[in-house]
């Protein structure tokens, strides 16, 4: 068959934080299938990326002719856009699977917490959103009715906060996670001292990361006496990076490195450290999380949105609720190494058997293949 893919914000090397979890799967597919990514509002351009070849627009009508002239037996869109069903759907006429991830089907409301009230940035998100659910309500009406779009939700919690708020029911839908390579992130025993040892991989360009709740928690961590025992490293860049990460620069043993890191060479960054700080304000399924899980790391995350659907609570990691439950999390671990042991172990196997690479391309390709 052939394949395309849709997503704006498709990884490459000059984009290293872009969807991986988009090309994570687009590399299984392209061993059985032909298969191209169209990215757009970019310069045009062509590129290959770890053997998936890549090509740039910068407007609709030119990206609606390549994908005519290609002439998909299938168009796989991630971040679906209110443009698409109009210019793109409709006018292509090919069968099409929208992978729900959240930013493009919540309701404004649902994302607050990145804004301060009576900012004029708030309003104009606000405006933007409403047209974008109109248009998402439309799509799924157009779905409902033709039948011609399925539709792939990341986790349980995506699919029903989905549907009440685009005040609709869909017919064709089913529940993937996102695949998380178990073969790269592979597991390797954990030693205890490796519980002091704590890792910090995010982005930072928005406050939906949490970012400034793991800081706040090492800064309370600071206070207690065995604080010069652990080792924290925080990774990532965005424009929220140097402004929360200024408090941990007068701690030798924070290390603080503003750098993009490549996928492949993540788990090398795993292997060094035991714990993964990673609460959130929102996830439909926390796909960093999972690799680190997959690596054998303890997770300390939030318990809200989507989380509890990938961690239980003292089994396969530990669920937070405020900045003291986190700081206290890290401290159970340092006391109770064995603990630690039980619940890294864990993580590893639950996610081999929830969201391994194999087992979700399989179920994906089935779904694209019919």
């Amino acid at each position: 068959m052939r394949l395309l893919i849709l997503d704006e914000n498709y990884p490459h090397l000059n984009n290293l934080m872009g969807d991986v979890f988009v090309h994570v799967r687009a590399k299984e597919y392209a061993r059985d299938h032909e298969l191209k990514v169209f990215s757009f509002f970019h310069k045009p351009g062509m590129l290959e990326y770890e053997g998936i070849a890549i090509e740039f627009f910068d407007d609709i009508p030119q990206l609606a002719y390549a994908i005519n002239k290609f002439n998909p037996d299938k168009i796989l869109i991630h971040f679906y856009q209110s443009w698409m069903l109009e210019r793109i759907i409709k006018i292509c006429e090919k069968p099409v699977i929208v992978w729900v991830h959240g930013y493009e089907a919540l309701g404004w409301y649902r994302r607050l917490f990145n804004y301060t009230l009576y900012s004029p940035v708030l309003f104009n998100y606000i405006r933007r959103n409403i047209y974008q659910q109109y248009h998402f309500r439309k799509l799924i009406q157009f779905a409902n009715k033709t039948g011609k779009v399925d539709f792939v939700f990341v986790s349980n919690w995506m699919r029903k906060i989905t549907e009440f708020d685009s005040l609709s029911k869909i017919k064709e839908k089913y529940i993937i996670a996102n695949p998380i390579d178990t073969n790269l992130f592979a597991y390797s025993k954990k030693k205890e001292e490796q519980r002091k040892h704590i890792l910090v991989l995010r982005s930072f360009n928005s406050n939906k990361y949490a970012n400034d709740i793991s800081i706040k928690a090492i800064l309370l961590l600071s206070q207690k006496s065995f604080f010069s025992d652990l080792h924290f490293t925080v990774i990532g860049t965005g424009y929220l990076f140097k402004k929360l990460t200024a408090p941990l620069r007068k701690f030798k043993n924070v290390d603080i490195q503003e750098r993009a890191v490549r996928q492949i060479l993540i788990p090398e960054i795993h292997a060094l450290n035991g714990v993964f700080l990673c609460p959130t304000r929102q996830d439909a399924q926390g796909v960093s999380m999972c690799e680190a899980m997959s690596s054998g790391l303890v997770p300390i995350t939030s318990n809200n949105t989507a989380i509890p659907e990938f961690v239980q609570d003292q089994r396969t990691g530990i669920l937070t609720k405020s900045i003291q439950e986190v700081a206290n999390a890290i401290e159970m671990l340092y006391f109770q190494p064995e603990l630690f042991m039980a619940i890294s172990s864990r993580a590893a196997t639950f996610i081999r058997e929830k969201c391994s690479l194999d087992a979700i391309v399989s179920k994906e390709l089935a779904i694209i293949e019919k």
